[in-house]
C-alpha cells in the first residue's frame, strides 16, 4: 500500500503545479528600446555646448549612471553625469523624457535636478 501513497502525493503534486503561474512584471519596452535611448542620450550630451543648466562642455561630461523606465512610446530616463576628475558630489543629474515617433525616438524635455558648483580658474586671483 505504500505504493498508492506515493502515487497519490506524486498526483496530487502535479495538479497543484498545474494550477501555478508566474506572474512576469519585467518593464515593458525592448532591449533595442533601451540601447536606442542610452544612445540618444549619449549623442545629446556629445552634441551641445552648453548645457540645459547653462554649464560649458557638456561632451565633457561623462555618463556615470543611467536610470530608465519605458511604457510603450514614452520613456523617462535620470542620467548622472560627472566632469573628468570631479568629486561624486558635484555631479549633474537630469531627467529626460522621450518619446518614440514611428521607429524612432526623440528627447522631449531636460530637466537638470543639480547643478555642479563652478569650477574655478587656478590662474586667477
Amino acid at each position: 500500500m505504500p505504493e498508492r501513497r506515493i502515487v497519490a502525493a506524486c498526483a496530487l503534486s502535479l495538479l497543484l503545479l498545474a494550477g501555478c503561474t508566474i506572474e512576469d512584471r519585467t518593464p515593458k519596452g525592448s532591449r533595442r528600446d533601451q540601447t536606442e535611448i542610452q544612445n540618444l542620450i549619449y549623442a545629446y550630451h556629445r552634441g551641445l555646448r552648453t548645457d540645459p543648466s547653462g554649464d560649458p562642455n557638456p561632451g565633457e561630461m561623462r555618463v556615470v549612471r543611467v536610470d530608465l523606465r519605458q511604457e510603450g512610446d514614452l520613456a523617462a530616463a535620470w542620467v548622472t553625469a560627472r566632469l573628468p576628475g570631479a568629486k561624486a558630489d558635484q555631479d549633474v543629474v537630469e531627467h529626460f523624457v522621450l518619446r518614440r515617433d514611428g521607429e524612432t525616438w526623440r528627447v522631449v524635455n531636460v530637466s537638470v535636478a543639480r547643478r555642479r558648483p563652478q569650477l574655478r580658474d587656478t590662474a586667477s586671483p
